[in-house]
């Protein structure tokens, strides 16, 4: 795989349930797309320390993707000149694993930085919802909430 932010997500359990989408190609990476937190999606969010700014990466199984640049919480959102990622997946026997590697980011050149914000959407077939994330600090999820951002990255020293 290329150089950039690592993602792996994974999912155990009865995966019939579910909305996962197949990408048109195993190996091969989806549109640009919006709004893929409306079904099954995995987002990952980073935050350099000390600073409002962060970005908003978003995962389908379908491979369809995006990454948005906000200047502050939900605030001065834009939508940067990326590649597209390097996503890979695969499904068996109850389990599912979506790899990808988002080039582009400044946290690729200085982790020790930067923190990092987990989530997902699980969109059933009956039309339900689930939100999981690190934490939810408030009263419903929130994603964007930058007390969600919990995981620091180790010093490259």
């Amino acid at each position: 795989m290329a150089d950039g932010l690592l993602l792996s997500f994974s999912l155990a359990g009865d995966l019939t349930v579910l909305v996962l989408p197949e990408p048109e190609a195993p190996n091969a990476t989806g549109e640009r797309c919006n709004q893929l937190w409306q079904s099954t999606c995995w987002e990952c969010f980073v935050a350099e320390n000390d600073s409002p700014v962060y970005w908003e990466i978003n995962l389908s199984p379908s491979h369809h993707w995006n990454v948005y640049h906000f200047t502050g919480y939900r605030q001065g959102m834009s939508v940067p000149p990326l590649p597209p990622p390097v996503i890979r997946s695969w499904s068996k026997k109850g389990l599912y694993r979506l790899d990808a590697v988002i080039a582009g980011l400044p946290v690729a050149r200085n982790k020790a930085s930067w923190r990092l914000g987990l989530s997902a959407v699980l969109a059933a077939k009956d039309g339900e919802k689930a939100y999981f994330a690190l934490v939810h600090p408030g009263e419903k999820p929130d994603f964007h909430h930058p007390e969600s951002f919990l995981y620091n990255f180790p010093s490259e020293e």
